[in-house]
């Protein structure tokens, strides 16, 4: 076992010179925001609370399969923002009180994409679409405050949907420049484990909107 691990690299090594794939850096600036299931009772509900402006980044890996399609890949460091808002009737004072939590996660997120290319619309410029799933790693998370209580624990992974439309300009022959508007929309309930005194089980999924902009050699 320990003897096929030591080969991976290796493995790899040789897949990326035969397929002579395009690396590049890319950076996402965006907003993430949340989609926040919950069953409410006649006393209590739970709501998304406010996006935030966060920015991913790292590598991207273009394997070419024909002029017009690309397996894309690679691996990216992605900072989210959780945030939810909990609201109560005070059957004392006729009121209601809400309460807002605050948690941030960074996620390592491997995409697993597929990129199509059109012809030329100007001279060594090509629009292009891209549509795939993310696997993501929960890396760190924390609450803004150490008071928060509705979620006690966050579940380690993540999966992911993204899509999107960019446009790639050849500016040398092996240097090309890429932009692109994203949305990536999570498919997994991130709340592992919740407060025992919410009346039904909290459901947060996380998306991203987001713009990519890159170089690739």
């Amino acid at each position: 076992m320990k003897k096929c691990l030591a080969l991976l690299p290796l493995l790899f090594s040789c897949i990326i010179c035969i397929a002579q794939p395009n690396i590049g850096l890319t950076v996402s600036p965006g907003f993430s925001f949340t989609r926040t299931t919950y069953q409410p009772s006649d006393d209590s509900q739970v709501s998304k609370g406010d996006m935030a402006f966060r920015a991913k980044f790292g590598l991207e890996i273009d394997f070419p399969i024909t002029e017009t399609y690309a397996f894309s890949t690679g691996i990216l460091f992605a900072p989210k923002k959780i945030s939810v808002v909990a609201s109560d009737f005070d059957q004392i004072t006729t009121s209601i009180i809400n309460q807002k939590e605050e948690y941030k996660a960074q996620y390592l997120q491997i995409p697993a994409t597929l990129k199509l290319f059109t012809s030329e619309i100007q001279p060594d410029l090509r629009l292009f679409f891209q549509l795939g799933f993310m696997g993501e790693i929960l890396l760190y998370d924390q609450a803004f405050d150490k008071d928060y209580i509705m979620i006690e624990k966050f579940r380690f992974f993540d999966f992911s949907f993204t899509g999107g439309i960019g446009v790639e300009y050849g500016a040398e022959i092996n240097t090309r420049l890429y932009a692109g508007v994203f949305y990536d929309r999570g498919l997994v309930n991130v709340v592992r484990d919740q407060n025992d005194d919410l009346a039904a089980d909290l459901a947060i999924r996380m998306d991203m909107l987001h713009l990519k902009v890159g170089v690739k050699f």
